[in-house]
């Protein structure tokens, strides 16, 4: 049914389009929306052909007396660039009245009636790099013996044996033998123990919150120049359970807030980005909350068909290290916090209600503690539902899937102070659009090990202006 209606309505367009292009029309005293009704002018004479143009006073055909305080009928003729039938005094119509006379009319990917939208964003799926360090993760009781005390537990006797030599009155020899009893006192030393807390250590590979957090261009992000402010929420659950066997659930979260600005005609923008990060765990890992870094991003399109939505770019991601928290490593140095230089390209390719997007990136680190890194990223989307109509509040539905490759260059050895390995993760959600607004809520799944972490939640909020 729908492809006879659709035929039939452009067929009654374009007839009224033709039969109106055939008319002119005068102001009246009718008003209509706020401006004028256009009405038909009585049929005035045209003149011959080789008369001059009109002169005030001045018959317009031959043996015809004009009045020259007569208001003037011969129709105005419009100026090169305006609509011959609206007349240069009548206003504009509104973006609605133009919708209505064109219904496959599209509004700018930056906001209008219901805006068409060649691709949505990224949601991504990097949850940092994993740190060496030794934790405390609890606390035992332990007696110490801090001294001893002594006591008297009894006696033990002891017998000695005098023996005297001497003569008596008659000169004779006389030995004597005395016998003396000592009572030995048995002394004790009891020691004197009192109970310590001693710390129970070990070593962990952990991320630091706000090192190497929401700063990929695929960070709900796409190389489309935007207009937007904009909100997301990330939940990586058990992240480093891998690297860290017996050691406990540990999640990390983060809330991210930004916003982008086009200009040069939209082929370009600047954004900045900040993310916050809690993560939760274990004593010795959990309780940490800090600010993550900021991120400021440029975005420049070298080729941006406006018909079909095919896009090539490029830009830079500067982040630098304006975050909370520190740490110390196992071998008593603080972590590093590096800039991040992150050149990136990437592509956008529709066809029809299908698009695919890619990103390439590379992370270059200030320090040469950190990671350099190289990513890329390809998300394929589908409208499963997608509609023009003005008095409609959810305007398209699509599903994205995306694969995230991230490869390390430097920083692989898993015995290293700092350590990242090969990942690729696989995301995927539903995308929603409500004229301006946009919703995304997504899965992320690594599946390559070591696992860097169980599942990854997210959901995205994009706000066009």
């Amino acid at each position: 049914m729908r492809r006879v209606l659709a035929p039939a309505l452009v067929g009654l367009l374009l007839a009224g389009t033709a039969s109106r292009a055939q008319d002119r029309y005068v102001p009246s005293t009718v008003a209509f929306g706020g401006g004028q009704r256009y009405s038909r002018p009585p049929v005035v004479p045209c003149p011959p052909f080789g008369v001059g143009p009109y002169t005030p006073g001045v018959p317009s055909m031959p043996g015809v007396p004009v009045d020259p305080n007569a208001p003037r009928m011969d129709p105005p003729v419009a100026p090169p660039g305006t609509d011959p039938i609206m007349p240069p005094e009548a206003p504009a119509p509104n973006p609605l009245e133009r919708r209505l006379l064109d219904p496959f009319a599209q509004a700018t990917e930056a906001g209008g009636v219901a805006p068409r939208t060649f691709n949505e964003n990224f949601d991504g799926d990097f949850g940092g790099v994993y740190y060496k360090r030794r934790i405390t993760t609890g606390y035992t009781i332990v007696p110490q013996v801090v001294g001893f005390t002594q006591r008297v537990t009894g006696y033990t006797p002891v017998t000695t044996t005098t023996q005297v030599i001497g003569t008596d009155q008659l000169g004779r020899l006389v030995v004597t033998n005395t016998v003396t009893t000592t009572n030995n006192p048995i002394i004790v030393n009891d020691p004197v123990t009192v109970n310590t807390l001693v710390a129970q250590q070990r070593i962990a590979r952990l991320t630091l919150a706000g090192r190497y957090s929401g700063v990929l261009i695929s960070d709900n992000d796409n190389p489309r120049p935007q207009d937007r402010i904009y909100g997301g929420y990330n939940f990586y659950d058990n992240i480093g359970g891998s690297l860290n066997p017996g050691l406990g659930q540990t999640d990390l979260q983060r809330e991210t807030v930004g916003f982008e600005k086009t200009f040069l005609n939209g082929d370009a923008s600047f954004g900045m980005r900040l993310p916050f990060v809690q993560q939760y765990g274990p004593p010795g890992v959990g309780g940490t909350q800090n600010v993550g870094d900021l991120s400021l991003l440029f975005k420049y399109a070298f080729y941006n068909n406006r018909e079909t939505g095919d896009l090539i770019s490029g830009g830079l991601i500067l982040t630098v290290p304006t975050g909370s928290g520190d740490a110390t490593l196992l071998d008593g140095t603080k972590a590093p916090h590096s800039v991040l230089f992150q050149p990136w390209g990437g592509f956008v390719r529709t066809f029809d209600r299908t698009f695919v997007q890619g990103i390439t990136s590379l992370i270059v680190p200030t320090s040469s503690s950190d990671p350099t890194l190289w990513n890329n990223s390809v998300g394929v989307g589908y409208y499963l539902y997608r509609t023009t109509a003005n008095n409609t509040w959810l305007t398209s539905v699509a599903p994205v899937v995306e694969v995230h490759v991230r490869t390390p260059l430097t920083q692989r050895n898993p015995d290293g102070l700092v350590y990242l390995q090969d990942q690729v993760n696989i995301t995927s959600g539903f995308r929603f659009r409500f004229n301006r607004a946009s919703f995304s809520t997504s899965i992320g799944v690594p599946v390559t090990g070591p696992r860097p972490w169980g599942v990854e939640a997210m959901s995205f909020f994009n706000y066009s202006f």
